[in-house]
């Protein structure tokens, strides 16, 4: 169940997982396993959901 306050977050053209995690100050790692991800299924259009 999502908790109250969490993000989600939609990749922009020329994102990859580092500069997203850096955005929001989370280990890179972390974004993809919350998200059931590897690096390379970060596309452009992508909802991730950032804790």
């Amino acid at each position: 169940m999502l908790k109250k306050n969490n993000l989600f977050y939609i990749v922009q053209q020329n994102d990859d997982i580092e500069i997203i995690a850096k955005k929001y100050n989370i280990n890179s790692t972390k974004i993809l396993l919350l998200n059931n991800l590897t690096p390379y299924m970060i596309r452009e259009g992508k909802i991730l959901y950032i804790n």
